[in-house]
Protein backbone atom coordinates (compact mmCIF):
# COMPACT_ATOMS: atom_id res chain seq x y z
CA UNK A 1 0.00 0.00 0.00
CA UNK A 2 1.54 3.41 -0.91
CA UNK A 3 0.44 6.27 0.98
CA UNK A 4 1.58 9.71 -0.29
CA UNK A 5 1.27 12.90 2.26
CA UNK A 6 1.79 16.48 1.15
CA UNK A 7 2.46 19.01 3.57
CA UNK A 8 3.66 22.58 3.89
CA UNK A 9 5.78 21.60 6.20
CA UNK A 10 8.92 19.37 6.94
CA UNK A 11 8.01 16.66 9.05
CA UNK A 12 8.88 12.77 10.00
CA UNK A 13 6.53 10.03 10.54
CA UNK A 14 5.81 9.40 14.41
CA UNK A 15 3.91 6.29 14.29
CA UNK A 16 1.41 4.48 11.77
CA UNK A 17 -1.35 2.58 13.62
CA UNK A 18 -4.98 1.70 12.77
CA UNK A 19 -7.91 3.71 15.14
CA UNK A 20 -10.48 1.96 17.04
CA UNK A 21 -13.01 2.67 14.53
CA UNK A 22 -11.21 0.85 11.63
CA UNK A 23 -9.40 4.09 10.32
CA UNK A 24 -5.88 4.49 9.50
CA UNK A 25 -4.24 6.86 11.84
CA UNK A 26 -0.43 8.78 10.50
CA UNK A 27 0.81 10.94 13.20
CA UNK A 28 3.35 12.99 12.09
CA UNK A 29 5.80 15.97 13.82
CA UNK A 30 7.93 18.99 12.90
CA UNK A 31 11.64 18.81 12.95
CA UNK A 32 11.80 21.28 15.68
CA UNK A 33 9.85 19.25 17.57
CA UNK A 34 7.44 21.62 18.87
CA UNK A 35 4.26 20.10 20.48
CA UNK A 36 2.03 22.67 18.46
CA UNK A 37 3.55 21.11 15.44
CA UNK A 38 2.56 18.06 15.90
CA UNK A 39 -0.73 16.40 13.50
CA UNK A 40 -2.40 13.35 13.31
CA UNK A 41 -3.82 12.44 9.87
CA UNK A 42 -6.52 9.99 9.73
CA UNK A 43 -7.09 8.61 6.30
CA UNK A 44 -10.00 7.00 4.61
CA UNK A 45 -8.27 3.83 2.75
CA UNK A 46 -11.87 4.06 0.70
CA UNK A 47 -11.87 7.41 -0.67
CA UNK A 48 -8.01 8.24 -0.54
CA UNK A 49 -8.99 11.68 1.43
CA UNK A 50 -7.05 12.40 4.90
CA UNK A 51 -8.19 14.91 7.71
CA UNK A 52 -5.98 16.51 9.45
CA UNK A 53 -6.15 16.86 12.81
CA UNK A 54 -3.86 18.54 15.78
CA UNK A 55 -2.97 16.58 19.14
CA UNK A 56 -4.54 18.41 21.51
CA UNK A 57 -2.98 18.26 25.02
CA UNK A 58 -4.85 16.62 28.06
CA UNK A 59 -4.75 19.56 30.16
CA UNK A 60 -5.27 22.13 27.90
CA UNK A 61 -8.27 19.80 26.81
CA UNK A 62 -9.47 19.80 29.94
CA UNK A 63 -8.71 23.24 30.93
CA UNK A 64 -11.23 23.86 27.75
CA UNK A 65 -13.80 21.54 28.92
CA UNK A 66 -13.97 23.37 32.33
CA UNK A 67 -14.56 26.74 30.89
CA UNK A 68 -16.53 26.03 28.06
CA UNK A 69 -18.77 23.75 29.43
CA UNK A 70 -22.50 24.85 31.72
CA UNK A 71 -20.50 24.04 35.43
CA UNK A 72 -21.13 26.57 37.92
CA UNK A 73 -18.20 28.64 39.39
CA UNK A 74 -18.26 27.07 42.33
CA UNK A 75 -18.03 23.46 41.04
CA UNK A 76 -15.20 24.29 39.26
CA UNK A 77 -12.98 24.15 42.30
CA UNK A 78 -12.27 20.28 41.27
CA UNK A 79 -11.19 20.82 37.63
CA UNK A 80 -8.62 23.31 38.98
CA UNK A 81 -7.35 20.73 41.75
CA UNK A 82 -7.80 17.87 39.14
CA UNK A 83 -5.25 20.67 36.44
CA UNK A 84 -2.74 20.71 39.04
CA UNK A 85 -2.31 17.54 39.57
CA UNK A 86 -2.47 16.43 36.28
CA UNK A 87 0.31 19.14 35.56
CA UNK A 88 2.69 17.82 38.32
CA UNK A 89 2.08 14.11 37.23
CA UNK A 90 2.43 14.71 33.23
CA UNK A 91 0.62 15.94 30.50
CA UNK A 92 0.44 14.40 26.79
CA UNK A 93 -1.83 14.37 24.09
CA UNK A 94 -5.39 13.02 24.24
CA UNK A 95 -4.16 9.78 22.11
CA UNK A 96 -1.51 9.00 23.95
CA UNK A 97 -4.09 8.42 27.28
CA UNK A 98 -3.78 4.93 28.17
CA UNK A 99 -5.31 2.98 30.96
CA UNK A 100 -1.72 2.63 32.67
CA UNK A 101 -1.35 6.53 32.43
CA UNK A 102 -4.55 7.25 34.11
CA UNK A 103 -4.08 3.69 36.61
CA UNK A 104 -0.60 5.64 37.45
CA UNK A 105 -2.65 9.37 37.70
CA UNK A 106 -4.65 7.94 40.48
CA UNK A 107 -1.45 6.52 42.29
CA UNK A 108 0.12 10.00 42.04
CA UNK A 109 -2.91 10.93 43.64
CA UNK A 110 -2.72 8.24 46.19
CA UNK A 111 0.80 9.25 46.80
CA UNK A 112 -0.13 12.61 47.32
CA UNK A 113 -1.77 11.88 50.78
CA UNK A 114 -5.42 12.75 49.41
CA UNK A 115 -8.24 11.08 51.40
CA UNK A 116 -10.12 8.26 49.22
CA UNK A 117 -13.15 10.06 47.96
CA UNK A 118 -11.09 13.26 47.13
CA UNK A 119 -9.02 11.03 44.78
CA UNK A 120 -12.43 9.73 43.88
CA UNK A 121 -13.65 13.27 43.04
CA UNK A 122 -10.72 14.33 41.51
CA UNK A 123 -10.89 11.33 39.11
CA UNK A 124 -14.51 11.77 38.36
CA UNK A 125 -13.60 15.04 36.67
CA UNK A 126 -10.92 13.82 34.40
CA UNK A 127 -13.14 10.69 33.51
CA UNK A 128 -16.41 13.77 32.65
CA UNK A 129 -13.23 15.36 30.39
CA UNK A 130 -12.48 12.08 28.54
CA UNK A 131 -16.44 11.02 28.07
CA UNK A 132 -16.48 14.67 26.26
CA UNK A 133 -13.78 14.15 24.40
CA UNK A 134 -15.17 10.51 23.34
CA UNK A 135 -18.42 12.19 21.93
CA UNK A 136 -16.06 14.44 19.87
CA UNK A 137 -14.34 11.56 18.10
CA UNK A 138 -10.99 12.21 20.19
CA UNK A 139 -10.87 9.47 22.53
CA UNK A 140 -11.03 5.27 22.88
CA UNK A 141 -13.71 5.06 26.02
CA UNK A 142 -12.75 1.96 26.05
CA UNK A 143 -9.89 2.94 28.12
CA UNK A 144 -11.85 4.34 30.85
CA UNK A 145 -13.95 1.36 31.66
CA UNK A 146 -10.36 -1.15 32.11
CA UNK A 147 -9.01 1.76 34.89
CA UNK A 148 -9.36 -0.03 38.33
CA UNK A 149 -10.95 2.84 40.26
CA UNK A 150 -10.23 3.29 44.05
CA UNK A 151 -13.60 2.20 46.35
CA UNK A 152 -15.63 4.65 48.45
CA UNK A 153 -14.90 4.07 52.06
CA UNK A 154 -17.81 2.55 54.13
CA UNK A 155 -18.38 5.93 56.26
CA UNK A 156 -19.92 5.94 59.04
CA UNK A 157 -22.99 7.93 59.39
CA UNK A 158 -23.89 9.53 62.82
CA UNK A 159 -27.45 10.48 63.26
CA UNK A 160 -29.37 11.72 66.14
CA UNK A 161 -32.50 9.47 68.18
CA UNK A 162 -35.68 10.26 68.96
CA UNK A 163 -34.87 10.66 72.81
CA UNK A 164 -31.79 12.86 71.79
CA UNK A 165 -33.46 15.07 69.96
CA UNK A 166 -36.12 15.62 72.03
CA UNK A 167 -33.20 16.72 74.72
CA UNK A 168 -31.86 19.15 71.76
CA UNK A 169 -35.78 21.15 71.54
CA UNK A 170 -35.84 21.53 75.08
CA UNK A 171 -32.06 22.62 75.48
CA UNK A 172 -32.88 25.50 72.37
CA UNK A 173 -31.15 29.03 73.18
CA UNK A 174 -32.97 30.80 70.56
CA UNK A 175 -31.26 34.53 70.99
CA UNK A 176 -28.79 34.92 68.35
CA UNK A 177 -28.64 31.49 67.98
CA UNK A 178 -32.35 30.97 67.15
CA UNK A 179 -31.73 30.82 63.43
CA UNK A 180 -29.18 28.19 62.91
CA UNK A 181 -31.41 26.02 65.36
CA UNK A 182 -34.39 26.34 63.62
CA UNK A 183 -32.15 25.69 60.15
CA UNK A 184 -31.17 22.27 62.21
CA UNK A 185 -34.57 21.33 63.21
CA UNK A 186 -36.36 21.80 59.79
CA UNK A 187 -33.67 19.90 58.52
CA UNK A 188 -34.20 17.18 60.78
CA UNK A 189 -37.82 16.92 59.90
CA UNK A 190 -37.70 17.23 56.16
CA UNK A 191 -34.01 15.46 55.06
CA UNK A 192 -32.66 18.65 53.23
CA UNK A 193 -29.23 19.61 52.88
CA UNK A 194 -27.59 23.02 54.15
CA UNK A 195 -27.63 24.29 50.89
CA UNK A 196 -31.03 23.35 50.21
CA UNK A 197 -32.26 25.08 53.52
CA UNK A 198 -30.05 28.01 53.21
CA UNK A 199 -31.46 28.28 49.64
CA UNK A 200 -35.57 27.94 50.90
CA UNK A 201 -37.45 31.16 49.73
CA UNK A 202 -41.01 31.68 50.88
CA UNK A 203 -42.52 31.33 47.54
CA UNK A 204 -41.23 27.62 47.72
CA UNK A 205 -43.68 27.13 50.39
CA UNK A 206 -46.89 25.74 49.14
CA UNK A 207 -50.56 25.07 50.90
CA UNK A 208 -52.42 22.40 49.93
CA UNK A 209 -55.64 22.22 51.93
CA UNK A 210 -54.64 22.72 55.89
CA UNK A 211 -51.16 21.45 55.03
CA UNK A 212 -47.85 23.12 53.55
CA UNK A 213 -45.84 21.65 51.24
CA UNK A 214 -42.59 22.51 49.40
CA UNK A 215 -41.93 22.99 45.85
CA UNK A 216 -38.12 23.70 45.72
CA UNK A 217 -34.74 23.32 43.20
CA UNK A 218 -32.43 20.81 44.78
CA UNK A 219 -28.97 22.50 44.18
CA UNK A 220 -26.74 19.05 44.45
CA UNK A 221 -28.98 17.33 42.02
CA UNK A 222 -29.87 20.45 39.82
CA UNK A 223 -33.52 18.71 39.87
CA UNK A 224 -36.86 20.27 40.88
CA UNK A 225 -38.43 18.45 44.22
CA UNK A 226 -41.79 18.36 45.74
CA UNK A 227 -42.28 17.58 49.56
CA UNK A 228 -44.96 17.18 52.12
CA UNK A 229 -44.33 18.76 55.24
CA UNK A 230 -44.89 16.80 58.89
CA UNK A 231 -46.78 18.94 61.79
CA UNK A 232 -43.03 19.58 63.62
CA UNK A 233 -41.61 21.40 59.89
CA UNK A 234 -44.86 22.99 59.53
CA UNK A 235 -44.66 24.78 63.16
CA UNK A 236 -41.11 26.13 62.68
CA UNK A 237 -41.94 28.06 59.51
CA UNK A 238 -44.75 29.56 61.54
CA UNK A 239 -42.43 30.65 63.89
CA UNK A 240 -40.36 32.31 61.13
CA UNK A 241 -40.71 35.91 60.52
CA UNK A 242 -41.28 36.78 56.78
CA UNK A 243 -38.40 39.46 56.85
CA UNK A 244 -36.92 39.56 52.86
CA UNK A 245 -37.45 36.77 50.34
CA UNK A 246 -35.53 33.63 52.30
CA UNK A 247 -37.37 31.94 55.04
CA UNK A 248 -33.85 31.49 56.88
CA UNK A 249 -31.03 34.00 57.72
CA UNK A 250 -27.95 33.88 55.41
CA UNK A 251 -25.36 31.83 57.85
CA UNK A 252 -22.10 30.01 56.63
CA UNK A 253 -21.79 26.26 57.09
CA UNK A 254 -18.95 26.53 59.72
CA UNK A 255 -20.48 28.84 61.51
CA UNK A 256 -23.93 26.43 62.19
CA UNK A 257 -21.30 23.98 62.94
CA UNK A 258 -19.96 25.55 65.94
CA UNK A 259 -23.43 26.24 67.04
CA UNK A 260 -23.98 22.70 67.01
CA UNK A 261 -21.53 21.68 68.82
CA UNK A 262 -22.15 23.86 72.15
CA UNK A 263 -25.95 22.72 71.75
CA UNK A 264 -25.17 19.61 71.95
CA UNK A 265 -22.63 19.50 74.56
CA UNK A 266 -25.83 21.83 76.80
CA UNK A 267 -27.79 18.37 75.66
CA UNK A 268 -25.66 15.64 77.00
CA UNK A 269 -24.87 14.52 73.19
CA UNK A 270 -21.59 13.21 73.18
CA UNK A 271 -21.40 11.82 69.51
CA UNK A 272 -20.08 14.00 66.64
CA UNK A 273 -23.08 16.32 65.21
CA UNK A 274 -22.48 18.37 62.28
CA UNK A 275 -25.74 20.00 59.66
CA UNK A 276 -25.84 17.33 57.62
CA UNK A 277 -26.18 14.91 61.01
CA UNK A 278 -29.99 16.10 60.57
CA UNK A 279 -30.53 14.41 56.88
CA UNK A 280 -29.36 11.00 58.55
CA UNK A 281 -31.20 11.93 61.39
CA UNK A 282 -34.32 12.32 59.31
CA UNK A 283 -34.10 9.34 57.54
CA UNK A 284 -33.19 7.16 60.25
CA UNK A 285 -35.76 8.17 61.97
CA UNK A 286 -38.33 7.30 59.12
CA UNK A 287 -37.03 3.97 58.75
CA UNK A 288 -37.00 3.27 62.55
CA UNK A 289 -41.28 3.79 62.37
CA UNK A 290 -41.79 1.16 59.87
CA UNK A 291 -41.64 3.96 56.76
CA UNK A 292 -41.23 1.26 53.51
CA UNK A 293 -37.87 2.20 51.93
CA UNK A 294 -38.96 2.97 48.73
CA UNK A 295 -41.16 5.40 50.32
CA UNK A 296 -38.21 7.18 52.26
CA UNK A 297 -36.06 7.17 48.68
CA UNK A 298 -38.54 9.19 47.43
CA UNK A 299 -39.18 11.82 50.37
CA UNK A 300 -34.66 11.69 50.85
CA UNK A 301 -35.11 12.88 46.90
CA UNK A 302 -32.40 9.79 46.72
CA UNK A 303 -31.81 9.01 42.41
CA UNK A 304 -30.74 5.33 43.59
CA UNK A 305 -32.50 3.03 46.07
CA UNK A 306 -29.27 1.61 47.33
CA UNK A 307 -28.17 4.99 48.41
CA UNK A 308 -31.23 4.50 51.11
CA UNK A 309 -29.97 1.06 51.74
CA UNK A 310 -27.15 2.53 53.12
CA UNK A 311 -29.20 3.68 56.10
CA UNK A 312 -30.88 0.62 56.56
CA UNK A 313 -28.17 -1.26 57.32
CA UNK A 314 -27.56 1.54 59.87
CA UNK A 315 -30.87 0.74 61.77
CA UNK A 316 -29.62 -2.84 61.66
CA UNK A 317 -26.60 -2.46 62.91
CA UNK A 318 -28.67 -0.34 65.98
CA UNK A 319 -31.21 -3.28 66.64
CA UNK A 320 -28.80 -5.56 67.06
CA UNK A 321 -26.68 -3.34 69.20
CA UNK A 322 -30.08 -3.09 71.19
CA UNK A 323 -31.35 -6.91 71.93
CA UNK A 324 -27.61 -6.92 73.06
CA UNK A 325 -28.03 -5.04 76.28
CA UNK A 326 -31.07 -7.37 77.03
CA UNK A 327 -30.22 -9.04 80.61
CA UNK A 328 -28.69 -12.43 80.48
CA UNK A 329 -31.06 -14.93 81.94
CA UNK A 330 -30.00 -17.66 83.52
CA UNK A 331 -32.43 -21.05 82.07
CA UNK A 332 -32.64 -24.19 84.54
CA UNK A 333 -33.67 -27.25 82.92
CA UNK A 334 -36.64 -28.52 85.04
CA UNK A 335 -36.24 -32.21 86.29
CA UNK A 336 -38.03 -34.61 84.91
Amino acid sequence: MNIVIKSDFQFSVTSIRYAPNGELCIELSSENGNPKNRYQYTADLGSGQAEEKPLVSLVDYSRKFMENSRIKEKSKDPYRQMLRFLGSYGDCTLDKVTTEYLQGFIGHLQSAGLAPNTVRLYFQKITCVLNNAYKEGLFDERILRRVQRVKRPREKKSFLTEAELKRLVRNRRYGKYGETESMFLFSCMTGLRFGDVQGLRWKDVKRDGKHLSLEFHQHKTDTSESLPLCEGAESLLRTQKKEGEYVFGRVSNQWVNQVLKRWCRDSRIKKPVVFHTARHTFCVLLLTNDVPIFTVQQLMCHSDINTTKVYADILNRTKTKAVKKMPLFKMHRQAV
